[in-house]
């Protein structure tokens, strides 16, 4: 996905190391993108991330960010809920809020994808997408504030068929710009 977002003119640092969540280095950053697996965070880690989101900070946490730090129910609540379960196939998301500023304009995504459920789910959010299974509607992507910060959220990016997929990249461009904040979104390339 780096080709594709800094072909938008979107600057990425990738890192691996869970040292990297500290007021120092998330101080460089509009906004920090989670896509990872691990399942706890230190106390110091946890008040690093959670006060560079309520002090103007950007989070972008993707599919598998919702099953991270499971120690941290503040983590959980930051997000907007927690993975629970899946299964997987080929789905189309419903849009139920097309004037948001990442979903207008925005073609539905069409992908093969792991089918998540969640729980935990924080009230304080606004859904944007769905996935609907028979009277199911699965939260799917959403967005929430907290502090003076913004969290953008989606289930969507198991793998390349899904990261491959236009829809979904124009998707995660617009949600780490609006994460980012109002002035990202008017700087698109």
């Amino acid at each position: 996905i780096e080709p594709v977002l800094r072909g938008q003119a979107l600057d990425l640092t990738y890192t691996d190391s869970l040292a990297d969540l500290n007021p120092a280095a998330l101080g460089s950053y509009d906004c920090v993108l989670i896509f990872a697996n691990h399942t706890e965070i230190s106390p110091a880690q946890e008040r690093a991330l959670i006060e560079y989101v309520e002090n103007r900070g950007g989070l972008a946490a993707i599919h598998c960010a919702s099953y991270c730090f499971l120690n941290s129910p503040e983590y959980i609540a930051l997000v907007g809920g927690q993975f629970k379960s899946h299964g997987t196939g080929v789905f189309q998301e419903t849009i139920v809020d097309g004037e948001h500023p990442i979903t207008k304009g925005l073609e539905p995504i069409s992908s093969w994808d792991e089918s998540y459920v969640h729980t935990k789910h924080n009230e304080d959010r606004q859904v944007l997408a769905e996935r609907r299974e028979g009277d199911h509607k699965e939260p799917y992507t959403w967005v929430r504030e907290q502090g003076k910060g913004r969290v953008f959220y989606t289930a969507w990016g198991h793998d390349q068929r899904t990261w491959q997929n236009e829809d979904f990249q124009h998707l995660l461009e617009r949600g780490v710009r609006w994460a980012s904040g109002d002035w990202a979104m008017t700087a698109e390339a």
